[in-house]
């Protein structure tokens, strides 16, 4: 099957790019009978979108970055799974690094997301000093939440509602413009 883009949607379907593109985001300007066509033939050339493209356009990746000390534990692998339901439900994806407890593991793992490709880090479990994560976050731009997780005697329930608490807090971070993107919780 060949390979499906925007322009080639516009083409097959006689509208402009930008009416396709609005018609498969539901904007209310093209009208309904329209997007119905352009989402129709969409669908039956299986066509996505280029989340790249998008993000470039919108300054926004939707996508959220979580670090971990190791995901096959109970602790953090609760936190990641209910941080994990609700990006999905706010239409967020969610990228996920381990630093195997290595030294300055966290701090390597924020340098590798440097790329832009991030909306926001939730940071779980360092041992790193809060000062070292604070100062590289803000060299990176993005909001970050770090939990340090001290209480390990927690049943998996409470780890759950520390990953939507966290994952809550990154949400209205991400859309703040100034030097208060920084939380610990």
């Amino acid at each position: 099957m060949m390979e499906v883009t925007m322009k080639t949607l516009s083409q097959m379907s006689g509208y402009s790019v930008s009416t396709v593109s609005k018609a498969l985001r539901d904007k209310k300007d093209i009208s309904l009978k329209t997007r119905q066509i352009i989402k129709e033939l969409a669908e039956t050339y299986d066509f996505v979108p280029n989340n790249s493209a998008i993000a470039l356009r919108s300054q926004k990746s939707n996508t959220i970055a979580v670090i971990v000390p190791q995901i096959d534990s109970m602790i953090y692998g609760s936190m990641l799974n209910s941080i994990q339901m609700e990006a999905f439900k706010q239409g967020y994806r969610l990228v996920v690094q381990q630093y195997l407890n290595y030294e300055n593991g966290e701090l390597e793992c924020l340098k590798s997301l440097r790329n832009g490709g991030i909306d926001g880090v939730i940071v779980i479990g360092t041992s790193t000093t809060l000062e070292d994560l604070k100062q590289n976050s803000k060299d990176q731009l993005f909001p970050t939440i770090i939990k340090r997780v001290e209480d390990l005697s927690l049943k998996a329930q409470d780890y759950k509602h520390f990953g939507k608490k966290m994952i809550t807090s990154l949400f209205s971070k991400i859309n703040l413009n100034d030097d208060m993107r920084i939380n610990v919780v």
